[in-house]
């Protein structure tokens, strides 16, 4: 599943339609960074709050997120009406996935026209996912979050599935989680 997936979505860029994942229109990767970028908008506008946009991403089927730390199982929420099903379809988070394709896609291939160019930054710095904070992140974990920890939306979402309208940590997960 994984190599089918990172496959298609470096078609665009092995044809040479595309030069990067967040410029190949009409894959999933385009579709999940659109969102994602989407959601960090909307977080910032809403100065933290829950993003109140529809995910763009919301038909295809989630890649776990890595706050998530485990695949969704058959008792979760009904599906958005164009998704099949709420079940992530790989054991790794959507970071390391955009990172393994990244990788992927920068590997020259005799037998195909296009490859990420090697000078780009890695896909995690386009996309502004803070990396500078990772090790203030670690070092202060347990004082920053207390009942759960992961980026803003995901954040949000559980708070409200859990009654309450925010958990403590929500601009330390701006701050560490993008």
């Amino acid at each position: 599943m994984l190599a089918c997936s990172i496959y298609i979505d470096l078609n665009p860029i092995r044809a040479k339609i595309a030069e990067t994942p967040e410029t190949s229109k009409f894959t999933a990767a385009f579709e999940r960074i659109a969102a994602r970028q989407a959601a960090a908008a909307d977080a910032l506008s809403a100065g933290g709050a829950s993003p109140v946009t529809a995910a763009r991403d919301a038909w295809l089927s989630p890649v776990p997120d890595s706050d998530a730390g485990q695949m969704a199982t058959d008792a979760m929420p009904a599906c958005p009406a164009p998704r099949a099903s709420n079940r992530g379809f790989l054991p790794l988070s959507l970071d390391d996935y955009l990172a393994l394709l990244d990788w992927t896609g920068r590997q020259l291939r005799s037998d195909k026209r296009g490859a990420i160019p090697a000078e780009l930054r890695p896909i995690l710095d386009r996309l502004a996912i803070n990396a500078e904070n990772w090790l203030d992140t670690v070092t202060c974990f347990g004082r920053w979050f207390h009942r759960a920890a992961g980026r803003l939306s995901s954040m949000a979402a559980r708070a409200s599935r859990s009654g309450k309208f925010w958990f403590q940590g929500l601009r330390s997960a701006g701050l560490a989680f993008g």
